[in-house]
């Protein structure tokens, strides 16, 4: 910038010419260069020193004020050691003279892309560091010689313990010593050997609690690594609940002399319980490549059809009795429960009862 109108335009085209993928924007006042930083991006300011109003400093100050990082040049003929003194108090990048002949352009040109390569390179590099700041998994980097250098606020809550705690302290003191010595027995040699690993483990919190982690190394080229750590301690307790659960549910299923089934709206058989495979007669592998009609014959068979697409099409709830015929052909009479199993209003598939009747 410059209010000089024809100075700028010829700065402008010395640039562009100098450094093709240069794109230069030109103002002659300060409100209008603030103008442009607001509207446009920009990756380097120049200006001069020497303007009515609002003087270069001015103008560096106010960018400063808004724009912290943002490459600054004062490209000035006025050489006075007190003007660079104040540029460089008030955060100038660079303080460059005026000069007569084009090679001076050359050499802003030359800043300039140093500067910007810069700029872009350090704008990149903090970007990356507030993803890692506001990213929800744990992540950390230790040196070659296991010692964290660097953990976000998310790696530190896993651990129930503050940064300075972490920080530059050795991984095994977040681990108790059984898991410490897998670690250095298994996990580091494949970290090493294959430069990755992922897994489960068991850490400490600051407090002495054992957590259960999901975790994941990479190694990097000066020996040391990155770790993405979470916790899943209450969704391996959830787990495990609802494992029980399950083991609860298959044993109150298989303790009843009643027939269990599910079938889905394919009708494919998905569950069952042992007394429906040992009265049937039929394998596990077998009942899953049967449908319900295949254990019925006849007029029966037709009737077991149109009652299962009843509970389908309806979603009603049917009790039908009938003749069930076993893989050996003997025919035992039953009545059979249906009742529909339904996701957002729609039947998905039916749950079946089957209770033996006297003969």
């Amino acid at each position: 910038m410059d209010d000089n109108e024809s100075f700028v335009d010829l700065v402008k085209t010395f640039l562009e010419r100098e450094r093709e993928p240069l794109s230069v924007l030109t103002e002659t006042s300060v409100e209008e260069g603030m103008s442009v930083l607001r509207e446009e991006r920009i990756d380097c300011v120049i200006s001069d020193y020497e303007m009515p109003g609002q003087d270069g400093l001015d103008f560096l100050e106010r960018v400063r004020d808004e724009y912290p990082d943002l490459p600054f040049i004062l490209f000035t003929g006025k050489g006075d050691e007190e003007i660079a003194s104040e540029a460089i108090t008030a955060g100038v990048t660079e303080y460059l003279q005026k000069g007569t002949g084009t090679d001076q352009y050359t050499v802003l040109a030359n800043r300039v892309e140093n500067l910007v390569e810069k700029y872009n390179a350090e704008r990149g590099v903090f970007r990356g560091f507030q993803a890692l700041e506001s990213a929800q998994e744990g992540i950390g980097i230790l040196n070659d010689e296991g010692e964290y250098v660097y953990l976000n606020q998310a790696y530190a809550e896993v651990y129930d313990a503050d940064r300075d705690e972490i920080l530059e302290s050795h991984w095994e003191n977040l681990y108790p010593e059984s898991e410490a010595e897998r670690f250095r027995r298994e996990i580091l040699p494949t970290l090493e050997s294959e430069g990755t690993w992922t897994g489960r483990s068991v850490g400490l919190t600051a407090n002495g609690d054992r957590i259960n982690e999901s975790l994941s190394l990479a190694l990097l080229d000066d020996g040391g690594h990155v770790c993405v750590v979470r916790d899943v301690t209450e969704e391996r307790r959830r787990a495990e609940h609802l494992r029980r659960e399950q083991r609860f549910l298959e044993t109150a299923l298989n303790s009843i002399d009643d027939l269990f089934y599910v079938f889905d709206d394919d009708l494919t058989y998905i569950r069952w319980n042992d007394r429906f495979e040992e009265v049937i007669g039929y394998s596990e592998a077998e009942i899953r490549d049967l449908s319900p009609m295949d254990l019925f014959e006849g007029d029966t068979k037709s009737k077991i059809e149109a009652e299962i697409d009843r509970i389908l099409s309806n979603g009603e709830r049917v009790v039908v009795e009938a003749e069930l015929v076993t893989k050996d052909g003997e025919t035992i009479p039953y009545e059979f429960t249906g009742i529909p199993v339904s996701d957002d209003d729609e039947t998905i598939g039916v749950v079946g009862i089957g209770r033996r009747l006297s003969t």
